[in-house]
């Protein structure tokens, strides 16, 4: 999930929490006569449903985050964990309360303000936190004037400490890209880790892994364009299958792209491959050697 799509989730996740909490508070804390409470009832439980509802996708997914997290969690993030997990016995506390317990309403109040706010808290940290630092990021990319500050162990370490928070290195190693195919890559990247890498990061790294990419061309004599292309076929198509059926096929120029455009549709996502990545795949394949 997208920082900003998080972002708004949560923002909508902490409205929904007060909205449900002020409408329980009008139910119970006046005195005046309301008048037909059903309604106000049947909105309170809505706003309810959709809590959990959200709290339950946003979990998923924090989760599945977490999961594919090589690096040790920093203070923030265990605080974030901490918190949410505290919801959980909340919320089915409030619900088991409501079904079962009729006599223990009174507490609800208590425990709708709790939910309330550590829901604003979670949203504070997360939403709150890359909202303030939204900014700080730009597109980047290298320049003739960065040659004073670029070293290349200082790239290594910071890539070795930053991509690994998500993948293996192995991927980053084995891929094999232009200088702008690595830019659109970095900047990508950088996003989903903000604000924990800055211009000077993102600058570094990509002088790094360019010039390892010049180094081992130079090393193999190899054409750069076919090894990205290469590289582009080994880390796109195996999501779907395997490579001796793309290896062994035998297609031309205009059948490899009808191949390559199905294929992309087939994934519903126009990031998974930009125009230049899929001229590069197509370009590959089509004078690849045919096996006999």
């Amino acid at each position: 999930m997208k920082p900003y799509m998080a972002s708004f989730l949560a923002l909508l996740f902490v409205l929904i929490a007060g909205s449900a909490v002020f409408i329980m508070l009008e139910i119970t804390g006046r005195t005046e006569d309301h008048g037909n409470k059903s309604g106000w009832i049947t909105l309170h439980r809505i706003l309810g449903y959709l809590y959990i509802s959200l709290f339950a996708v946003m979990l998923v997914f924090m989760i599945s985050k977490v999961a594919g997290l090589q690096e040790e969690l920093s203070a923030r993030t265990i605080f974030h964990i901490v918190m949410s997990l505290v919801l959980v016995p909340l919320i089915l506390s409030k619900i088991l309360i409501v079904r079962r317990h009729p006599a223990l309403t009174s507490r609800l109040p208590i425990i709708g303000l709790t939910i309330l706010a550590l829901s604003f808290a979670l949203t504070g940290i997360t939403a709150g936190y890359y909202l303030l630092h939204k900014k700080d990021l730009t597109y980047t990319t290298l320049s003739a004037h960065d040659n004073d500050v670029l070293d290349l162990e200082l790239g290594k370490a910071i890539m070795n400490r930053k991509c690994s928070k998500c993948h293996s290195l192995e991927r980053v190693y084995r891929a094999f890209k232009s200088e702008k195919g690595w830019t659109g890559t970095i900047n990508k990247m950088a996003t989903m880790d903000t604000p924990n890498i800055s211009t000077f990061d993102i600058k570094q790294v990509l002088h790094y892994l360019t010039t390892q990419q010049k180094n081992r061309q130079a090393h193999t004599g190899t054409n750069p364009f076919k090894l990205i292309g290469k590289s582009l076929v080994t880390r796109k198509c195996t999501v779907c299958h395997t490579l001796d059926r793309v290896f062994g096929a035998r297609k031309t120029l205009s059948e490899w792209t009808a191949t390559v455009n199905r294929m992309i549709a087939t994934m519903d996502d126009e990031s998974f491959l930009s125009k230049g990545e899929k001229t590069e795949i197509i370009t590959y394949l089509s004078n690849k050697k045919k096996k006999k």
